[in-house]
């Protein structure tokens, strides 16, 4: 990835404790590499005050509410961030990932792949996924058979955000 530049965008999850860490370790790969056109955008939670100050963040209206698909996708229209995209999600916001992708066709914007983190899985249709799709299972050593019969990347580590980074970088 960091060859060929592109953007990583971070899914917001009210219940996501090492968010930060991701973002930070995110934010200095990037400022270290050489690919001009690497962008990481934060897809913030309007109550969450506590955002890495370094990362362009975009709020989100209230997670837990019926349409937040929806809310989500039209926060998706209007983020700027270069293509092909990285999509990063923890748990239950892991199950907007294919409204995600019927959003990103609509709008005819490149997506790279999907890195799911402790994710609570969408249910697997034609829309989604439209590419790769690696899952790291930071709390839990219970792999979803889901993910084992989808034949996606799957990882366990106490430290995601290093994950997250390996795949970021095709390893």
């Amino acid at each position: 990835m960091f060859d060929a530049g592109g953007g990583v965008i971070v899914l917001p999850e009210a219940s996501w404790r090492g968010r930060s860490d991701l973002t930070r370790t995110l934010r200095t790969a990037f400022d270290e590499s050489d690919a001009p056109d690497l962008q990481l955008v934060d897809l913030a939670i309007a109550e969450n005050g506590g955002a890495d100050q370094d990362v362009a963040h975009q709020n989100v209206a209230h997670l837990h509410t019926p349409i937040y698909a929806q809310r989500l996708c039209a926060a998706l229209m209007s983020v700027h961030c270069p293509e092909p995209v990285t999509f990063v999600a923890y748990g239950p916001t892991c199950l907007a990932l294919p409204a995600v992708a019927l959003s990103m066709r609509s709008q005819h914007r490149r997506v790279r792949s999907y890195v799911l983190i402790d994710p609570h899985l969408p249910a697997s249709s034609d829309t989604w996924p439209d590419c790769p799709v690696s899952v790291v299972y930071a709390n839990s050593t219970d792999v979803s058979s889901v993910v084992r019969l989808s034949g996606w990347e799957w990882v366990v580590s106490q430290r995601p955000e290093d994950e997250v980074l390996r795949i970021l970088n095709g390893g």
